[in-house]
């Protein structure tokens, strides 16, 4: 399943995200394309992603490493900014995807409260948050 967070206005643009489980990054692709049929995300400004997926170790079964990904979609910093959010809140397995439809005026800092706030919501709703 897909969880969606409420989409939420700020200043004309409108921030929407979805989180899903990814057992692996080679499932990325697929996840995305399913994701972007929707014609009203095509119409998306900015699409910024970020995924972390674990792998055991061959070595050792209590360590694992991780394969991250992540995308700025034309917002500048924001896949990095998503790909912490998923590190520090202990997500693994997991991909969100934030879209924005810029409303014409610069929000400044308040953009990534807003990229914030809704990836913890999609992510909280699909139960992903502290997976540690």
């Amino acid at each position: 399943p897909i969880y969606s967070s409420d989409r939420l206005h700020d200043r004309k643009s409108i921030f929407v995200a979805h989180a899903s489980m990814l057992p692996k990054d080679t499932m990325f692709p697929l996840f995305l394309d399913v994701l972007t049929a929707s014609p009203k995300l095509k119409k998306a400004t900015h699409c910024m992603y970020a995924y972390r997926t674990s792998q055991c170790s061959t070595t050792s079964i209590s360590k694992s490493k991780f394969i991250t990904g992540q995308h700025d979609g034309g917002e500048s910093g924001s896949g990095n900014h998503l790909a912490r959010l998923l590190d520090v809140t202990g997500c693994e397995n997991t991909v969100v995807v934030v879209s924005r439809w810029y409303g014409g005026v610069q929000l400044g800092g308040d953009r990534w409260r807003r990229i914030t706030e809704v990836a913890k919501e999609a992510l909280g709703k699909g139960g992903f948050l502290n997976q540690k």
